[in-house]
């Protein structure tokens, strides 16, 4: 669902006001491929300098399935706690609102060193052992790890057929991000590349989670880019069943 807790990157004064070519961001964020039990995922978290109790966040799939799920919790000089949104209350309780919350409680629990996480996660039923290899890293303005100069991100919005994730690119003029894919949850294939700048929308580094750029709308065929223009508001893309792509609801 989304939610309208927008922090407008000029408070940071980090940022000149184009998203389409950012010549900084707040953004720090490294991307691991790896395993939880025998299962394939894909991981990727961003730390944060403020926050309080809350100082990093992620977004997570199974490569199975496909479906982003935000992560939330605590990193240390050793240590990375992290727990699960599993639905909309918990999105806003957390994610949104800020709510307090006990971290012996999350599945995650790693090891903080290297380019290799280790650890478990574990609910009542089971415990499966993690590892975690760094595939890319963001730092400010700089893109580290891939030769590609790239790097993925799963945002926490998604329709219930497709996730979206935004390749962001470091370029002469800066970090941009003028692709976003739309991936088939299905099959796994790339439905459609959209270009989330149209509209007016300056796109990719206002929400101070990078992944609730794209957020879900309570239609579960619609998702919402959040945009910045001097203003914040929103642009809505909606599903064509038939083709399985996306265009701009008016």
């Amino acid at each position: 669902m989304l939610k309208k807790i927008i922090l407008s990157v000029s408070l940071f004064g980090i940022l000149s006001g184009s998203a389409a070519a950012a010549s900084d961001s707040w953004y720090v964020l490294d991307n691991y491929e790896g395993t939880i039990g025998k299962s394939p995922v894909h991981v990727s978290l961003q730390r944060y300098s403020f926050g309080g109790e809350t100082n990093v966040k992620g977004s997570y799939y199974y490569d199975k399935y496909r479906s982003p799920i935000p992560l939330y919790g605590k990193i240390t000089s050793d240590a990375i706690v992290l727990c699960e949104v599993a639905n909309d209350q918990e999105y806003d309780d957390y994610l949104t609102q800020g709510k307090k919350y006990d971290l012996n409680t999350c599945p995650l629990k790693l090891t903080n060193g290297g380019d290799v996480l280790h650890g478990t996660w574990q609910n009542a039923k089971r415990t499966l052992d993690v590892v975690l290899n760094k595939t890319a890293s963001m730092d400010k303005a700089a893109i580290s790890g891939n030769p590609a100069k790239t790097i993925e991100i799963p945002f926490w919005g998604q329709t219930a057929s497709h996730s979206f994730i935004g390749i962001y690119e470091m370029k002469d003029d800066g970090l941009s991000v003028n692709k976003v894919m739309a991936l088939n949850k299905s099959s796994g294939k790339v439905d459609q590349v959209i270009d989330p700048q149209l509209h007016q929308c300056d796109f990719g580094f206002y929400m101070t989670a990078i992944y609730q750029n794209i957020e879900r709308l309570n239609n579960s065929s619609q998702i919402a880019l959040n945009c910045y223009s001097k203003t914040d508001f929103s642009v809505v893309y909606g599903l064509n069943q038939v083709k399985q792509t996306y265009s701009f609801v008016d």
